[in-house]
């Protein structure tokens, strides 16, 4: 799954346990349109934990997400 005209397609564990060892900065887009910017701390099956730069951690339930892109 990604975001902007990028293939649609799920990550890899691989990918994003590299996002999180090299602290990537990705944004995540929602469902209601909602966009979310930070790096991710952890992910499971359901969820994406994120941690914001000025607000703190947030998780997000991976049904919601209809995709993510790196920020560069």
């Amino acid at each position: 799954m990604t975001v902007s005209g990028q293939e649609s397609r799920s990550p890899s564990v691989a990918e994003l346990q590299k996002f999180i060892r090299e602290k990537v900065k990705l944004e995540f887009l929602l469902s209601n349109g909602d966009k979310f910017v930070g790096t991710l701390r952890w992910f499971d099956d359901s969820c994406f934990s994120l941690v914001q730069e000025y607000e703190g951690p947030i998780t997000l339930v991976r049904t919601s997400v209809l995709g993510y892109r790196v920020i560069k």
